[in-house]
């Protein structure tokens, strides 16, 4: 039997960047000495300071104790300062954690306003608020950088670089403001650069005032959207909007792709900062996507903006418009169909999905094959009416499948068993890639398709050659998509179709848009969707109260109504210092400050107002300190 050792001995050396930085947490079932810890100063003619700090936190409560080990210690040119030399206990216990942190002020800090990462060179090339003053072969660190990250395994994710923390060389200056610099290759994941993560904390008793009427409010949750600069604070039940006026609505005109309502209310009375509020299902259109012959009602009490007042866009005294979401298309292949003939009900494994009760879907013609007593069908076709180029009503939906009401219309017999044969997938025989547009046009004779459908094209099925690189010969060949490529794992739109030949947008080439390239092999990897959900490419007509266009009577409510946010009342946490230090805002220099706010989305729970966007995500500096420790960990276990 393996036995753990006893004692270990770890050395821990990193630079400073500037903030706050943790430097070192307790292990589960180990206490800790630190037995030496120093900081260097690496600079030219500077004279940094450290603040070294340990942590404990209460594990039951959360609750937190700094104790300044030692404060503000300046650090001459070419010297360095002695935190620890002897022992310092850490402890992680059912009841405390200890941590260690840094916090160095130095000179030459800039705050970074955006990061464009180049995957797979491993180039960032960033952007500082003022000027950065580096030059080329520049020692610098960087922290507290946010990147919205995607790969097939994982999904969206949110990290926090660099992690662990490490210095940098500048190896271009772009600008007085921009720089390169090499931070290593992300395994083919692109990252995309998002201002600072704020996390809310607590708010002070009375932070909010609602100035029409002087009540005061105190939140107890909230989020800030750096990009939009929207803060939504969770009050229950506040009634803020209790005094909204109801009004009619004489039509409106919807887009579903882009989410976006045109309302003609006759003298509407409402200006750039009111909001309104559609009450459920008062709004009456017909859509394209069943032929408009239903009257559908809407917002149904699953659609987002039920019980919302969302902020209006000011056309004129009679019209304004305001997005309330929009229907995009999600499309899905079944990996399993029971299709009950008898009752006309058909159950489609489908994976995850969004979908829900009362709402429909539209079947690809000739999508699905079933085996049947006189042999292989495709369904729907145009003796299926009920499911043939038309909506079709969801009746039920699990995690992964949805059940549909397809009707008996145009089966053979009402019971005879319907087998589900999987697809085959197809073989393309020609493909002309358009490496700067993205675009990809698919030769495959008869394929079926119709344009809305969409394709997915199976990883490494399509090899292209491409002279990028001086490439020539077999070299010059590559398979696609590949795993990293945009199109990988991804359901594609069908347009321009004709009897043998399609397009899909499969994203441009990048660095090699400006190359050539050509067709060489195909295999058979080309499937196609069969469940499409959301209206996109459907008109809505709006019908209204009597079926034909008329007025919906008392169909909206709308307000107008500001609050003011006390001074630094909202405490958050910033990913920028790793989330180690609250702040409270507004401050003094913030737009919000002292300021009436009106507010631009509601619910009964929640307030919205627009405090001003955010693009500060990070700090870099030139590399004036380093850390040095050395660390016994004893095991407890």
């Amino acid at each position: 039997m393996a036995i753990a050792p006893v004692n270990k001995f770890i050395s821990l050396a990193v630079p400073v960047a500037p903030g706050l930085q943790k430097l070192y947490e307790v292990p589960t079932g180990t206490s800790s000495l630190v037995l030496y810890a120093q900081v260097a100063n690496v600079g030219i003619g500077t004279y940094p300071t450290v603040t070294f700090i340990q942590r404990r936190e209460s594990r039951s409560t959360g609750l937190t104790r700094d104790i300044r080990v030692l404060k503000e210690i300046e650090i001459p040119p070419n010297d360095g300062v002695v935190l620890i030399d002897g022992r310092m206990v850490l402890e992680k216990t059912p009841t405390v954690l200890d941590r260690i942190f840094i916090k160095g002020q130095q000179s030459g800090v800039s705050t970074i306003t955006d990061v464009q990462y180049d995957e797979p060179f491993g180039i960032a090339t960033v952007t500082t608020i003022d000027a950065h003053g580096f030059s080329k072969g520049d020692q610098i660190t960087m922290g507290g950088i946010a990147f919205t990250c995607a790969n097939n395994n994982s999904g969206i994710t949110t990290t926090i670089f660099p992690d662990p923390q490490a210095s940098y060389t500048i190896v271009d200056v772009v600008g007085i403001k921009t720089f390169a610099t090499s931070v290593g290759t992300a395994n083919g994941i692109t990252h995309f650069f998002n201002p600072a993560i704020h996390t809310f904390v607590r708010s002070e008793v009375n932070a909010i005032k609602r100035i029409s009427t002087g009540t005061l409010f105190t939140p107890i949750g909230g989020g800030y959207i750096p990009q939009t600069g929207i803060l939504t604070l969770n009050i229950p039940n506040h009634g803020i909007l209790s005094g909204a006026a109801t009004k009619n609505v004489d039509s409106a005109i919807y887009d579903a792709a882009s989410g976006i309502m045109t309302v003609t209310s006759s003298a509407h009375g409402l200006n750039s900062n009111s909001v309104v509020k559609f009450l459920n299902n008062e709004l009456s259109f017909k859509c394209a996507m069943d032929g408009n012959t239903a009257i559908k009602t809407y917002p149904r009490e699953t659609d987002p903006v039920s019980g919302v007042f969302k902020p209006i866009t000011y056309i004129d005294s009679s019209t304004f418009s305001v997005d309330v979401g929009a229907s995009p298309h999600v499309y899905y292949k079944p990996t399993a169909v029971i299709f009950d003939t008898a009752a006309g009900i058909m159950t489609c494994t489908i994976g995850a999905n969004t979908l829900r009760v009362g709402t429909s879907i539209r079947l690809a013609t000739g999508s699905l094959t079933f085996q049947t007593g006189g042999g292989n069908i495709t369904y729907p076709q145009s003796g299926n009416t009920s499911a043939y180029n038309t909506a079709v009503g969801i009746t039920s939906v699990t995690t992964t499948t949805v059940t549909l009401n397809v009707g008996t219309a145009g089966v053979n017999t009402p019971g005879e068993l319907y087998t589900f044969v999987n697809q085959t997938a197809k073989q393309p025989t020609d493909v002309a890639y358009n490496p700067s547009t993205g675009v990809m046009t698919l030769t495959i004779n008869n394929h079926g398709f119709d344009n809305g459908d969409a394709i997915k094209i199976a990883n490494n099925s399509i090899v292209l050659s491409c002279t990028y690189g001086n490439k020539t010969g077999i070299s010059s060949h590559s398979s696609y998509p590949r795993s990293t490529d945009p199109a990988s794992n991804t359901f594609l739109r069908v347009s321009n179709v004709t009897t043998n030949t399609f397009d899909v947008q499969v994203g441009n080439a990048g660095i090699a848009a400006g190359n050539t390239h050509h067709f060489q092999s195909a295999t058979a990897g080309v499937t196609w969707s069969v469940v499409k959900s959301g209206s996109a490419d459907y008109t809505h007509t709006w019908v209204g109260d009597n079926g034909v266009g008329g007025v919906a009577a008392n169909a909206m409510t709308a307000s107008n109504e500001t609050i003011n946010i006390a001074r630094e009342s909202l405490i958050f946490t910033c990913s920028q210092d790793g989330n180690n230090s609250e702040h409270g805002y507004p401050r003094v220099t913030d737009p919000a400050y002292n300021t009436n706010l009106p507010i631009v989305e509601a619910t009964t729970d929640t307030i919205s107002v627009n405090v001003g966007v955010s693009t500060s995500g990070g700090l870099v500096a030139p590399l004036q300190m380093e850390f040095l420790a050395s660390i016994l960990e004893n095991n407890n276990a």
